[in-house]
């Protein structure tokens, strides 16, 4: 068994292109043989598309044993120049670590890695826009419902120091939580009420959000996010994405966030697909029990999305698959390999959706040239 490494490209003419890549390791005699084989693998890939440690925007790692392997790897790494996240989901191959990164070439912006009070952000800074990554890396200890507040409350602060709020500027949100099946609930319950004081309802609109199962390092920290917030959007560069024929909103069902958000740039667009699984337009899991049937619905739901709104599945970038039950992860990549572009990057990982019924949930982003030339550049 070899690293399984993929990349994926939009090349933009005299303007900045993007590369996206997910790569997954090998089995191999323990995590640290493993984690220095997958960055080994990493660093030719980036070498091979001219990308380095400038070009580097995001990079996410998905550990089989958070708790012991974090610090391992945080070693291994070093300091490192760009927002780097640490989730625990491990990878359906039978190894230990997979990561999923984002590069910009060539490196036409101003990065700068803050790091404080156990905040972890990324600023870049374009000529036209200013993007965030943001993470909180200690919680106080207590239920989901009080750390999903507490992650909102940073995220909120760190965006009024630049004169933003989370209204404004968050577009998407990575949401992990420790026993989903048990500690979800509060997690939506915390959200729903911050939203309505921050103004956001079904009738203005959420924010993109995959909300899955999913370990901090910290084994008392039951809730960790990963937000993405942009400064300088005009009006009407954000398009909330919907398929009313395939999927309900999630109001429907008493949660907040938006199926997918679609971001216009005077050259280009950015997809940010939710986590999205086998649902249908009434709001009920379609296919129980069924895998390989739900994994089918699951992509023509973000295929119908897609389709709304300018984009179709070859405009797909990168995409994380999340399983319940690992045996399902043969038959699950068996029927991607048929319905997904053979170049899409892609990781699989054990992670159970925020319903039992539910066997299996996709997010993905996506990049393609429908742009609107009266809105500013990308760059």
């Amino acid at each position: 068994m070899t690293i399984k490494h993929y990349n994926s490209t939009f090349q933009a003419v005299n303007a900045t292109d993007e590369l996206f890549f997910a790569l997954t390791s090998k089995p191999d005699s323990d995590f640290e043989a493993e984690a220095l084989a997958l960055l080994e693998q990493y660093a030719a890939d980036c070498s091979k598309l001219k990308c380095s440690s400038k070009t580097e925007v995001f990079l996410r790692f998905h550990l089989s044993d958070i708790s012991r392997q974090a610090t391992i790897l945080r070693e291994i790494l070093g300091k490192h120049d760009s927002f780097v996240s640490f989730v625990g989901q491990a990878p359906l191959n039978g190894g230990r670590i997979a990561l999923e990164a984002w590069h910009l070439r060539p490196p036409d912006f101003e990065k700068t890695v803050i790091d404080y009070n156990g905040t972890h952000e990324v600023d870049i800074k374009f000529k036209n826009y200013e993007f965030l990554y943001h993470c909180c890396r200690k919680l106080k200890t207590g239920k989901s419902a009080n750390q999903s507040v507490e992650e909102f409350n940073s995220l909120e602060h760190a965006l009024r120091k630049r004169g933003g709020n989370v209204a404004d500027n968050c577009l998407r949100t990575w949401i992990y939580c420790r026993d989903v099946d048990n500690n979800y609930a509060g997690l939506v319950k915390a959200r729903r009420e911050l939203f309505q004081q921050y103004g956001l309802n079904e009738n203005t609109n959420y924010i993109s959000s995959t909300g899955i199962e999913g370990q901090c390092e910290d084994p008392h920290r039951l809730i960790g996010m990963d937000s993405y917030c942009i400064f300088g959007l005009e009006a009407g560069q954000v398009e909330y994405m919907h398929a009313l024929d395939h999927l309900s909103p999630t109001s429907a069902y008493g949660v907040t966030f938006e199926r997918g958000t679609k971001i216009i740039f005077g050259d280009r667009s950015h997809y940010y697909i939710s986590g999205t699984a086998s649902i249908d337009k009434n709001g009920e899991i379609v296919h129980p029990g069924n895998v390989s049937a739900q994994t089918v619905r699951t992509v023509e739901n973000i295929k119908a999305l897609l389709n709304n709104h300018d984009a179709d599945l070859n405009d797909l970038k990168l995409a994380v698959v999340y399983l319940r039950d690992d045996k399902d992860a043969p038959l699950v990549e068996k029927t991607l390999q048929i319905l997904l572009p053979e170049s899409l990057p892609h990781l699989m990982l054990k992670a159970p959706v925020c319903r039992p019924g539910w066997l299996v949930e996709i997010d993905a982003i996506g990049v393609n040239d429908s742009a609107n030339p009266s809105y500013k550049k990308f760059v």
